[in-house]
């Protein structure tokens, strides 16, 4: 049953159609590989400059467990950042699906960065706070991730693709690992990953920023 049938039939109040409609930015674990392609894109996409501390997401890497986790806002239903704000510059856009800074309205007091019990909320230069915006609802660091691991898109599609990812895993646990490479090739996908890169900074660098 859709949406549209839920709605139709009264069983879903009508606020809570922009959360079931919103577009989601996911990560599969299992294949993210700690490159931070998607710190550089970030960088470059909103401050024109490759500087990783300046992204709005952050690759965490544990080598005694090779493991890398994308560290993002994940744009909470109940956000608490906006729930924190003392003057409301934290609102909802349903064009973009994301939780945006109104920097006109916020006064830096920080209490969004308390509130965020993920640790998505960084600061810039300026001290003022820098969180994700989706990229207007099209993520760059999406982009160039060299192995599918983040991925964006209507929820519901989104979490149909992640189960389907998750299931391949499953299977090539059981059945193929140590026996056959792993499928794709990955030098090549990371090669196009970096010109996509290239090809952000080119188009920043037209711009004043």
């Amino acid at each position: 049953m859709g949406w549209s049938t839920l709605m139709a039939s009264r069983q879903v109040p009508e606020w809570e159609v922009s959360w079931m409609s919103k577009k989601i930015l996911v990560v599969d674990y299992d294949s993210c590989t700690g490159c931070h392609l998607c710190e550089l894109a970030c960088s470059v996409t909103h401050g024109g400059i490759v500087n990783p501390y300046l992204a709005r997401i952050s690759v965490m890497t544990k080598p005694e467990v090779q493991t890398s986790t994308p560290v993002y806002c994940l744009q909470c239903n109940d956000a608490p950042c906006a729930r924190a704000c003392p003057v409301n510059a934290i609102k909802y856009d349903d064009k973009t699906s994301s939780w945006l800074i109104d920097y006109g309205r916020c006064i830096g007091c920080r209490e969004c960065a308390y509130a965020c019990p993920f640790g998505a909320i960084s600061f810039n230069l300026s001290a003022a706070p820098i969180k994700c915006d989706l990229c207007g609802g099209n993520p760059e660091c999406v982009k160039v991730c060299p192995h599918g691991a983040l991925i964006f898109g209507d929820e519901e599609e989104v979490i149909r693709k992640l189960r389907k990812k998750k299931a391949k895993g499953v299977v090539y646990e059981l059945y193929q690992k140590g026996t056959q490479a792993l499928p794709g090739n990955r030098v090549r996908e990371a090669e196009e990953a970096v010109k996509t890169l290239y090809g952000i900074w080119e188009k920043r660098k037209k711009l004043k920023i």
